[in-house]
């Protein structure tokens, strides 16, 4: 059974809605243009789905509001690419979230446009090798870029970082790694190899043990756990016995939570599948009401209704 069944988006959410690895987040890789004119001490989460007008939910994994100089708004996205290959029309899926969130702006009163820029976390298989820019999917881009325009994304390209960069990163090096261990083979042993290095494990061993437990969390739902366990998984981030015992427990109430959630939806799956069977149940008995009194063969009530012989009996005695 798993701990969850999107473990990349709710770990990328978990820690990037956090306020402090969000503004450490954007500081580093918004534009210098934008960073500029924003205050990331402002940062405000918001809701970030939509539902558009055809009806389809459009989920940004991480939105931010932030206020720009001359009164203007900003939304920042951050947005977790995690397909083991490369999304070739990011700059589309892109498009539709940007529109979505314009228009959510608008629903609030206001009547300006607001500014958004979109920072895409990509930790695939293989490095990205498409482009960034909106323009460059036209066949002519100088003619797409004169009737609809769209500022290029920033692309934080996972497979291309130096592991050195990771393991130096004290606010974001810990998420990092973990989506690099999960791309790979075994992600495991990748993350045992990566506590392994002095730099990474020091200020790792020093992040809040609810930051540490996320890891646990998400991994959990990676490794092969025919081959670790969950318990040998922790093992490898607890500082002492009371962290263990918290872990484990926090693990055991997950497994608990998703049994229980996962036998409501099957009690209601039966549920709905029992109450369709009664229905053609009283729907073909009102049938059979209805033949009988029309003097009609039983052994033709039977074939029409699907009613068995007793069943047409205890009809004629009512």
């Amino acid at each position: 059974m798993e701990l969850n069944k999107t473990p990349h988006n709710d770990f990328f959410y978990q820690v990037m809605s956090r306020k402090d690895k969000a503004r450490a987040f954007f500081e580093r890789y918004l534009p210098k243009s934008i960073l500029e004119i924003a205050d990331p001490s402002q940062l405000e989460l918001v809701e970030s789905k939509h539902i558009s007008d055809a009806g389809i939910a459009l989920y940004n994994d991480v939105l931010y509001r932030c206020p720009l100089g001359n009164n203007q708004t900003g939304y920042f996205f951050a947005v977790c690419e995690h397909q083991s290959s490369p999304y070739a029309q990011m700059p589309l899926r892109l498009l539709k979230y940007d529109t979505a969130a314009i228009e959510a702006h608008l629903k609030q009163g206001y009547d300006k446009f607001p500014v958004v820029i979109n920072i895409v976390l990509y930790h695939g298989k293989s490095p990205w090798p498409y482009s960034t820019a909106f323009v460059n999917y036209y066949a002519d881009p100088q003619l797409g870029a004169q009737y609809l325009y769209m500022a290029p994304f920033t692309l934080v390209n996972l497979p291309s970082m130096p592991a050195e960069a990771i393991y130096q990163d004290q606010a974001l090096g810990f998420c990092f790694g973990a989506f690099q261990c999960t791309s790979s083979a075994d992600p495991y042993q990748a993350f045992a190899r990566m506590l392994q290095a002095p730099i990474f494990r020091d200020h790792f061993e020093k992040l809040p043990f609810e930051e540490r437990q996320l890891v646990v969390r998400y991994l959990g739902n990676c490794i092969d756990q025919e081959r670790y366990s969950l318990e040998k998984l922790v093992d490898l981030v607890i500082i002492n016995s009371q962290e263990k015992e918290e872990a484990m427990t926090s693990i055991a109430q997950a497994y608990k939570q998703e049994a229980l959630k996962e036998g409501l939806e099957q009690g209601l799956e039966q549920g709905i599948q029992r109450g369709m069977q009664q229905g053609i149940q009283c729907k073909a008995r009102e049938i059979a009401k209805n033949m009988l009194a029309s003097g009609l063969d039983v052994d033709l009530i039977i074939q029409v209704t699907g009613l068995n012989l007793e069943d047409i009996k205890q009809l004629q005695k009512r």
